[in-house]
Formats: structure tokens, sequence, C-alpha cells
């Protein structure tokens, strides 16, 4: 009976202790800092230690890096840091107290949170939510319950796939019926909507123009930011987790700037308590439950910073040519791609790139922003972000008396082994900011 309990108190602290390694590697830098202020409140065996001074930047090259600016200094690594000083809710933190004070069935709401740790900032999903689903292993029916259950979180529009879906739940939560002109408007005809068409649309929803425009304008009045309510990364100094700089052969190398993340340490004190406390056995006991559970915290704050770190550098080695020429040449890449170099597990990688930020010559950048699936096939593959920027470059380089249609760059991608749909290309226009033909065309 005694080994029994033994056993079962092992696994309980084995679950626990993956359960904070799961949630410090989710956490921003920022919000480490608080889980760990919780773990040091709720036990007294563990302190911070002072800070370690900072590890040197890796040894510049003596010549000029290829892509670099020319005065461009790898030693200068800490100098810009500034410690956010942010300490507002934030929308995460929102969300989950929601969700922990709705009493929602155990299953559900176990779902749920992790759910809503892959939102960004704005209140989207960075990704599908079914691929999330699929990934995360949630059954179909429990994975439904729980996203109905997010989105009913305020603010409304919050849990969507994109703009459009969120200001659906936006109307639907008003009580908007689905069948009302605001809600045809977004869900049949949301390009015309955004390129202000409202004649278009009224043809094709057999609406007058009117009608289309006052749903135009109730759509208006919705809230393209659900998040903008909360504290967030943009509205301070983005302090990166991640530095790449070149090394003295030129090749971009992955290092932690350890800003903000906490360095705890166990008590002397306690441990001279304990000492002096031998002889009391609950005394003892209790002492040695803190500095166990204290050792816990310590190891998976270490964990989360060697997991971070070899997720960055797996992703920086696979991009050296983006941090050497730019967008152009960053080359697709998925999760399963760096848990394959890895060993890591799928969603293991996307806690881990989850709100985290690297700097390097050419910017600040989110790891999410490096993965993206691949266009084309073979030697001619590319990112998302790559057709971008020879969209760009097509347009900034071609005749504005005959601008190039979305139907000549999709043609002109196409001569370069490069199949995009012409409604992608449009999409990636509008995303560039670059105007339809008809407005591009001087005489």
């Amino acid at each position: 009976m005694a080994e029994m309990r033994q056993g079962m108190n092992q696994t309980m602290v084995a679950t626990a202790s993956m359960q904070f390694f799961m949630r410090a590697l989710q956490a921003t830098n920022m919000e480490l800092r608080q889980i760990a202020g919780q773990a040091m409140l709720s036990n007294p065996a563990l302190e911070e230690l002072d800070p370690l001074p900072p590890a040197e930047a890796p040894e510049p090259a003596d010549a000029p890096v290829p892509g670099m600016p020319p005065d461009f200094d790898a030693t200068r690594r800490h100098g810009e840091f500034i410690e956010s000083l942010a300490e507002e809710q934030t929308l995460l933190a929102s969300l989950e107290g929601q969700l922990r004070q709705n009493a929602l069935p155990p299953a559900v709401e176990k779902t749920a949170l992790t759910l809503v740790q892959y939102l960004d900032e704005h209140g989207y999903f960075g990704e599908p939510p079914q691929e999330i689903a699929v990934r995360e292993q949630m059954p179909a029916a429990l994975f439904r319950a729980a996203l109905a259950a997010v989105q009913e979180l305020d603010p409304p529009g919050v849990g969507a796939a994109d703009l459009r879906h969120s200001l659906m739940l936006q109307l639907q939560r008003a009580g908007e019926p689905q069948d009302s002109p605001a809600m045809r408007l977004l869900r049949e005809q949301w390009d015309a909507l955004v390129r202000h068409h409202y004649a278009e649309a009224a043809r094709a929803l057999g609406l007058d123009e009117p009608a289309v425009t006052a749903a135009a304008y109730r759509i208006s009045r919705l809230n393209p930011d659900p998040g903008s309510g909360f504290a967030r990364t943009e509205q301070n100094v983005i302090v990166p987790d991640i530095l790449v700089l070149p090394d003295a052969d030129g090749h971009f190398v992955a290092t932690l700037t350890g800003e903000n993340v906490p360095r705890l340490g166990l008590s002397a004190e306690y441990r001279e308590m304990m000492a002096e406390q031998a002889h009391k056995p609950e005394v003892r006991r209790y002492l040695s439950r803190c500095f166990r559970e204290g050792r816990e915290v310590i190891r998976a704050i270490a964990e989360r910073q060697q997991t971070i770190l070899s997720v960055a550098q797996a992703m920086v080695e696979r991009q050296q040519a983006f941090f050497r020429a730019g967008r152009a040449a960053l080359l697709p890449m998925r999760m399963e791609d760096v848990a394959g170099d890895t060993g890591i597990a799928v969603s293991t990688v996307s806690r881990a790139v989850n709100g985290k930020f690297l700097r390097c010559p050419r910017g600040v950048f989110a790891l999410r922003s490096f993965f993206s699936a691949a266009l084309g096939e073979g030697d001619a593959a590319v990112s998302a972000d790559a057709v971008q920027q020879l969209i760009l470059q097509m347009v900034q380089q071609e005749d504005p008396a005959h601008p190039l249609s979305d139907a000549a760059l999709e043609k002109a991608l196409a001569q370069r082994g490069i199949t995009v749909a012409r409604r992608t290309i449009a999409k990636y226009r509008d995303k560039l900011k670059i105007l339809p033909t008809n407005l591009r065309r001087r005489s």
C-alpha cells in the first residue's frame, strides 16, 4: 500500500511538473516572470537570484557580411534592449480567467484552455483551428464544444479564424439574423465589401444598394481587433527572446537573450532550517516537498529555455538565406520540419514559438512569421512571403502605362515554376497595399 501511494505521488509530481513546463513554454518572458512570481509566493524555498552577466556575442566577422550594412557591428547586442513595463492584463489571461469561471465540464474547459493558447494578440487563430485539433489530438465533439466555448467569451469576436469570421461572430453575439443583409454581405460578398463595391454586392445579393450601404456601415461599427483593449507587445518595446548574428564565417547563429527571464534558486536559509529541524518529521516533510517542487520549477524553466533555443537554432539553420538576403529569400518551412530537425513534438514547437521574437540585423520578427507552406514544386518551391516579395518587385518594375493585371502576375509567376491562384494573388496584392490595375495605370 505504501509503495502504491509513493508511486501515485511520483506520478502526480511528474504531471504537475509537465503542466508547469508547458505553461512556461507557452508564456512570453513577461508572462513567465509573473508565473515565477506566483511560484515563489507559494513556495518559500524558492528565491530569485541575481541575473547572470550577458553572454558574449558571437565573434564578428572581420570582413563585411554579405547583405549587411557596412557599419554593422555584431558586438552591439544588449544596448538597445529595453524592458517592457506593461503590467496590464493580457487577452490570454482574461480568456483563461473566464474559462475557469464558466463552470464548463472539465474536459471542455481543459480543451478550451489549450485552444486559447493558439490565439494571437488580436484574438484570432494564426492557423486553422481544425489543424490545431488534429495536432493536439482533440476528439471532434470535444473540439467543437471547446471552440464554441471560446467564441462565447468576451470581447466578442475572439476565437475567429480571420477578420471576416470575427465580424460575423460579433454580429451573431448581437443577435443578428443569419439572413440579414450584414451577415450575407460578410458571408457571400466579402471581396466586394472590402473594395466598397456596394452596387456589385447589391446585384449579387438581390438587394437594393441603400440596404447594402447600410449593412456595410453596420459592419464598419464592429471591432476589427478584439484584443485591442488588452496589454500587447506592440504597445511597448519588443524584447526579443532570440538574438541572431553572423559568426566570423558569416554563418548566422541563434542565441538566447535571457531578457526578463527570471533566474530562480533554492534558499540557503531554508536549507539551514531543514538541517536544524531534522528531528521534527512534519517540518522536514514540508520542507522536503518545498525543495522538491522548487527543483521542478527551476528545471522546467531551464528546459523551456533550451527548447526555445533548439527550435530557434533549427529555424535559423533552415533560413540562412533569409538572414543574408531578406524576405524574398525566405524558404517554405513548416512546424513539422522543425519538429523533425529537433526531435521535438510539433505541438511543443508551436508552444515554443508562441509570442516569441528574434532580433537580427534586418529587424525584429515573430518566430511564427517564419512558417509558411510551399508554393511551387521542387527547386522552384518558395514561401508565401517570398511570393509576395516577387509580386511587389514585379509591380515596382512594371510599365506605368501598362500595369500588370492579376492574370499577368499569375502567368509571370507560373513561368518561374510557382503556381498561385489569381484569387490568392489578389489577396497578396491587398496585403501589400498595391492598388488594382485600373488605379495604377498612368498615361
